[in-house]
C-alpha cells in the first residue's frame, strides 16, 4: 500500500467503522473532525470528537477486541490509515513496560466506558504480571542488591602474550543473588543501563575492585580496567567522582584504565572529549572497548585522546591463516604503534590464536584461555601464590 492509498478523504456523515466490527487498522486525523459514538437503543451517545493530530480506532488494534464504539465523519476530513501490522510493529519497539501499561489502560478504559453507558458496578481489576511490569520488580531487586553489596567485581586477567604474565585486570560485574545464585551481566545490566541504576553499579564495582588490586605488588604492579556507562557522561561527574574514589581507596591513578565504548564517544563527541581529557589529567588512561564493532572507529582514533585499543574478538576470526583478517590485524598493530597506543586482544580461547597474534606483534590479550573472571579474594590468593605477577 502506497502513501496515497493510506490517505483517505471522506465527506461529512460517512461511516468509518461500526461498533462490533473487527479491527484491522487505526486512523490519524490530518484534517477535519470525527465523531466517536455508541448507540444505546435508539439513543446516540457521543463519546468524543477527534480532530487533527489525534489517533482513533487504536484500542481494538492494541488488544484485538472488536470495535467498542462507532466512528463517523463529523466534518469533511482527511485521514491517514495505519494498518494493524504497521501499528503493532511500532508498538513492539517501545519498552515492554510502556507496551504493557498501554494494554492495561485500554482494558480499564473499555470497562469504564461500559459502566458509563450501561451503568452497573465499577468492579475491580486484576491481571497477570507481564514482562513490562516484571521489570519494575526486577529494578527494585537490583537496587536492593546494590544496597546490600551483592553486586561485586569479578576480575579477568589481561596477559602479556610473550610471557603469559598477568599485567592487569578488567573488572566485570556479577550479582551474587541469595535466591538465584551467581548472575551474569546479561541478567541485570541491560535493565540497569535503561533505568540509570548502572551508575551506582559502576561506582560500586570500581570501588571494590580498586580495594582488591591496589594491594597487589609486582614489577610493575598490575593495573585495573574499569567500565563506565554513558550515563556518567550525561551527568558530567565522571572525572571528579573518579578522583574522589581514587583518594578514598588509595589506588594510584596511573594504574587505572577507564574503558569507554565507541558509540559513547560518537553520540556526544564534545562531552566525551572533555571527560577524556579530565580523566587523563588525573593520571589515568582511556581505553577504547570493543574496537572493530562500530562504524567510525578510525574517526574516533583520529580525534579522541585514547591510550589503549581493546580489539573485539570479531576482528580475530581468521587471523591464524593468510587472508584479509590477518592483514587487517597486522595494519591495526602498525597503526596503534604509530599512534603510541597499546593493543589488547579480547576473547582469546585457543593457543593457535595466541601464536598468530604474537607473530603479528600484539602484546596483550584477554580471554578464557588464560583465566575466567574470578572473585577478588580468589584473585588475591592466586596472585600471591603464583608466578603470574612477574
Amino acid at each position: 500500500m502506497t502513501a496515497a492509498d493510506r490517505s483517505i478523504e471522506l465527506a461529512s456523515g460517512v461511516a468509518i467503522f461500526s461498533e462490533g466490527d473487527a479491527a484491522d487498522c487505526a486512523f490519524l486525523v490530518e484534517e477535519g473532525w470525527v465523531e466517536i459514538f455508541s448507540m444505546q437503543g435508539a439513543r446516540r451517545q457521543t463519546l468524543s470528537l477527534v480532530g487533527p493530530g489525534e489517533i482513533f480506532g487504536e484500542m481494538a488494534v492494541i488488544d484485538g477486541s472488536p470495535r467498542s464504539a462507532s466512528a463517523s465523519v463529523a466534518e469533511d476530513c482527511r485521514l491517514l490509515r495505519i494498518d494493524q501490522e504497521q501499528f503493532n510493529a511500532l508498538l513492539g519497539r517501545v519498552e515492554p513496560f510502556h507496551a504493557e501499561l498501554m494494554h492495561k489502560l485500554v482494558a480499564r478504559f473499555r470497562h469504564a466506558t461500559r459502566v458509563f453507558l450501561q451503568g452497573g458496578d465499577p468492579g475491580s481489576f486484576t491481571a497477570p504480571v507481564g514482562p513490562g511490569y516484571a521489570m519494575l520488580a526486577e529494578h527494585r531487586d537490583i537496587a536492593e542488591a546494590i544496597g546490600r553489596g551483592e553486586i561485586e567485581p569479578y576480575l579477568q586477567p589481561i596477559v602479556d602474550l610473550a610471557t603469559n604474565r598477568w599485567r592487569g585486570f578488567e573488572a566485570l560485574a556479577r550479582w551474587r543473588c541469595p535466591r538465584r545464585g551467581l548472575r551474569q551481566p546479561a541478567d541485570f545490566l541491560p535493565l540497569a543501563e535503561r533505568t540509570g541504576l548502572i551508575r551506582q553499579i559502576d561506582w560500586a564495582i570500581a570501588r571494590q575492585a580498586m580495594l582488591v588490586v591496589k594491594d597487589l605488588d609486582g614489577h610493575p604492579p598490575p593495573y585495573l580496567n574499569i567500565n563506565f556507562s554513558a550515563w556518567h557522561f550525561r551527568d558530567g561527574q565522571l572525572a571528579p567522582t573518579l578522583a574522589a574514589l581514587l583518594a578514598e581507596t588509595g589506588m594510584p591513578a596511573s594504574r587505572v584504565r577507564v574503558e569507554l565504548t565507541e558509540s559513547l564517544m560518537l553520540d556526544e563527541p564534545e562531552i566525551a572529549m572533555r571527560e577524556m581529557r579530565d580523566i587523563a589529567a588525573l593520571g589515568a588512561q582511556v581505553a577504547l572497548d570493543d574496537f572493530g564493532t562500530g562504524y567510525s572507529s578510525l574517526s574516533v582514533l583520529h580525534r579522541m585522546p585514547i591510550h589503549v585499543l581493546k580489539i573485539d574478538r570479531v576482528l580475530m576470526d581468521g587471523v591464524t591463516r593468510p587472508g584479509r583478517p590477518r592483514s587487517v590485524m597486522r595494519n591495526l598493530v602498525a597503526l596503534a604503534a604509530d599512534l603510541a597506543m597499546e593493543i589488547v586482544c579480547e576473547g582469546i580461547e585457543d593457543a593457535e590464536t595466541v601464536a598468530a597474534l604474537r607473530d603479528l606483534g600484539c602484546g596483550l590479550g584477554q580471554g578464557y584461555l588464560f583465566a575466567r573472571p574470578m572473585a577478588g579474594e580468589q584473585l588475591a590468593a592466586v596472585w600471591q601464590t603464583s608466578h603470574m605477577n612477574g
